[in-house]
């Protein structure tokens, strides 16, 4: 087990700290638990607390991993939303109750959460090397301690589109700034909204402008800014927050879009709502388009064919998307004995063994296990498929990282995500991002 260390977490904000009393622990399993989660007859309970799976996604996960482990228990609590997730998070290690599993993302903020979890070589060191080596450095703290699993990789900027409702309209896909900016004055001539973004979520802000500006100089100066090592006033920076800024002026994006999240305002009230014929998102969200989703079902578009396709190029340089480790699971720092040994289990199961595979063909990310691929069920649409295949082989072709990693600003894409909506709302680029300096 390792020491005590000093917390140096916070509170993020007073919205997230109301949160936690919907995060009251339920009590351990088993009537005879005595209350540490290992009950008298030798049965664990374990809690985890993320922000996927979904319930939808989790019961075949954990009914599968159940059945192979009867005596384990695994208490759920998803949040809704990556922001809501971490602000619960926070509370609850502030509380002095870090959940025996969570998930953790790999931005600038992984060493502050990575700070609570368990060396990975304390119960993962038989089997680690199932996971694709090149990811454990995003799941790698400072002093080089693997503190996570690798579980799911995602990529940016893709958009979902209704094939259906575009068809209706005559239009076709568009493939550069020019098409776009034509498609979206179609769209709004025909009264919908040609792509519904959520850019009040910082994290989508970031990702966009992450993936926008490798299209401006030599592709690299947000990671170089980030480390500290360019201006984030340079020329190519500049010129990507300026282009920004032009698909919101343009129309491109919805009025009001710097106060509209991705989930689920722009998903639910504008693109499964049919009032929009696109949707700026992530690649995991391919799962939309295949058939048996669980999202689809009772809205408008259920009828639809939807697809998804990489954004089109916006800048001087042909836009690849964008990639990375999206979810990684860590083990408590407090966990020992009998907990220690099922949760070890657990994260077996789910970085390398049949909880991959199971939650990969939902399409909720790509594996991140090396023997692991897709496999898709039978009843796909034609454009489905071919979603798919585009989605992947672009993930597999992508060189830059989704993600910014800052040496000396652990709050850098939420910083990131500010200056952006400021600059979307009219505020100079240049002056703007000065700022993050």
């Amino acid at each position: 087990m390792n020491p005590v260390r000093p917390r140096r977490l916070r509170a993020t904000s007073l919205a997230a700290a109301t949160l936690t009393g919907v995060l009251v622990l339920s009590a351990c399993g088993g009537g005879s638990d005595s209350g540490d989660g290992v009950a008298e007859d030798g049965s664990v309970t374990l809690t985890f607390r993320t922000w996927i799976p979904s319930a939808e996604q989790w019961a075949p996960i954990v009914e599968a991993f159940e059945a192979e482990n009867p005596d384990i228990t695994i208490d759920f609590q998803g949040a809704d939303g990556a922001s809501n997730y971490l602000g619960e998070l926070d509370n609850l290690i502030l509380a002095g109750e870090v959940p025996d599993i969570y998930g953790i993302q790999t931005s600038s903020a992984f060493d502050d959460y990575a700070e609570y979890a368990l060396d990975t070589s304390e119960y993962a060191a038989d089997w680690i090397d199932g996971i694709k080596p090149e990811l454990l450095e995003s799941t790698t703290t400072e002093d080089g301690t693997v503190a996570a699993l690798p579980i799911l990789t995602a990529g940016s900027e893709f958009y979902l589109y209704n094939e259906t409702l575009i068809s209706e309209l005559g239009l076709e896909l568009p493939t550069s700034m020019d098409e776009v900016q034509a498609f979206s004055r179609a769209a709004r001539d025909a009264g919908y909204t040609p792509f519904a973004m959520g850019a009040a979520d910082a994290w989508h802000a970031s990702d966009f402008f992450v993936w926008l500006s490798t299209q401006f100089g030599d592709g690299e100066d947000v990671y170089a800014a980030a480390a500290g090592d360019v201006p984030w006033d340079s020329d190519a920076l500049v010129e990507a927050a300026t282009t920004w800024q032009g698909l919101f002026s343009d129309g491109v994006f919805q009025d009001g879009a710097t106060s509209t999240v991705t989930y689920p305002a722009a998903r639910d009230d504008y693109f499964m709502a049919r009032r929009a014929l696109a949707m700026p998102t992530g690649s995991w969200h391919v799962s939309a388009t295949l058939a048996g989703n669980s999202e689809t079902p009772g809205s408008a578009v259920a009828d639809d064919v939807l697809g998804m396709a990489p954004f089109p190029t916006l800048g001087e340089n042909e836009a690849e998307p964008t990639t990375g480790v999206d979810y990684a699971m860590a083990l408590s720092y407090e966990l020992e004995g009998a907990k220690l040994d099922a949760a070890a289990k657990f994260a077996e199961f789910l970085a390398v063994g049949e909880g991959q595979q199971i939650w990969v063909d939902m399409m909720q990310g790509f594996p991140a296990a090396q023997d692991v691929t897709v496999e898709l069920g039978d009843g796909e649409t034609e454009t489905a498929l071919a979603s798919v295949e585009l989605v992947t082989q672009s993930l597999a072709d992508a060189t830059h990282p989704r993600k910014l990693a800052s040496p000396t600003n652990d709050g850098l894409e939420t910083d990131l995500g500010i200056v952006l909506q400021n600059i979307a709302n009219g505020a100079d680029p240049a002056s703007e991002l000065r700022t993050l300096g």
